[in-house]
């Protein structure tokens, strides 16, 4: 077993190339040969970044908040992680659905998360978890639609590097372009690429970073307890540059909200502009006031704009893309 981790496309998603990578390979020796020493809370820190990297490229939180962190700890958002993955491959008996769909709200959801509990992290999981990422790899199944641009935005998540104005300008500006002239062009729709760089900007300053939300799923699954599951965990989660919760796959033009996640970074900038396109009259003009900024923050943001400062934001950020552009 675990033959795909000596895979080259399989260690890069393991492993970050300017750190040492001898520890978790030392410990993964050691969980392969059957040391039941090696749980989840005595592993090296490298080794648990490195199941957190696998995690992440295919799909899964790793923190109790719901981010996508790889921070060394197996905690309970990681565990978590690791027991849906499980329980969607059918490879525990531990948790089930209700357990998986704990009840919680938004303020509560984290503190929870206890109702989990421990799921080891065996041989056998391991080892679907890498012929799973491989599979992804070779039907191109994965993250931004791109292997490269999946470990790029992985690898700098792992950094914590974020882009600046001016590189998201640089990176992504041809993509908005096309997003922008496929709303002229399908839709009659004006839309500034300023808009579309605002809230690259501000949600996600460039490096695609999704988010699993946990009230979401409990409600969601609630409301339709025979759908797949899975599916219940993508539409949980926001995607892409703009991040966009995975629910509004409809509204976006895409198939599915697991569909979000392998989305490329053209169909990703333009499925921002899709989900401002009902704010057709703000997103058309070219010198917004405060009024409009407010308008597309309550929008994108929710009703609690104002305490997060977000309308002044994104005005912060037009004003930047707009020198640029």
């Amino acid at each position: 077993m675990l033959e795909a981790v000596n895979n080259p496309k399989i260690h890069r998603i393991l492993f970050l190339p300017e750190l040492d990578e001898n520890e978790w390979k030392s410990d993964l020796r050691r969980f392969a040969s059957g040391d039941m020493t090696l749980t989840r809370t005595s592993a090296g820190e490298s080794s648990i970044k490195a199941v957190q990297r696998l995690m992440i490229f295919l799909g899964y939180s790793t923190s109790s908040t719901g981010a996508f962190g790889i921070d060394g700890d197996f905690g309970r958002g990681t565990n978590r992680g690791n027991a849906q993955f499980q329980f969607e491959h059918n490879l525990t008996n531990k948790v089930n659905r209700r357990i998986l769909c704990y009840d919680c709200n938004w303020q509560n959801a984290s503190r929870n998360i206890v109702a989990i509990p421990d799921v080891k992290l065996t041989v056998t999981a391991l080892d679907r978890m890498l012929n799973n990422a491989l599979h992804a790899i070779n039907t191109n199944q994965v993250m931004c639609g791109d292997f490269n641009e999946a470990v790029f935005h992985l690898n700098n998540l792992h950094r914590g590097s974020l882009l600046s104005c001016k590189r998201i300008f640089e990176r992504y500006g041809d993509l908005v372009e096309k997003a922008v002239r496929n709303m002229r062009n399908s839709r009659g729709i004006t839309i500034q690429p300023e808009w579309i760089f605002s809230i690259m900007r501000q949600e996600t300053a460039g490096i695609v970073r999704p988010r699993f939300e946990q009230h979401l799923l409990t409600r969601y699954n609630g409301r339709n307890p025979g759908a797949n599951f899975a599916e219940l965990r993508y539409q949980s989660m926001s995607f892409g540059l703009g991040q966009i919760l995975g629910v509004n796959f409809q509204r976006v033009g895409a198939p599915s909200a697991k569909a979000m996640f392998f989305s490329s970074l053209e169909d990703q900038a333009l499925y921002i502009a899709r989900f401002l396109a009902s704010k057709k009259s703000t997103i058309a003009k070219s010198n917004p006031t405060d009024a409009d900024f407010r308008v597309i923050a309550r929008y994108y943001n929710g009703p609690g704009y104002e305490s997060h400062h977000y309308h002044e934001r994104i005005a912060t950020w037009f004003r930047e893309f707009k020198a640029l552009v």
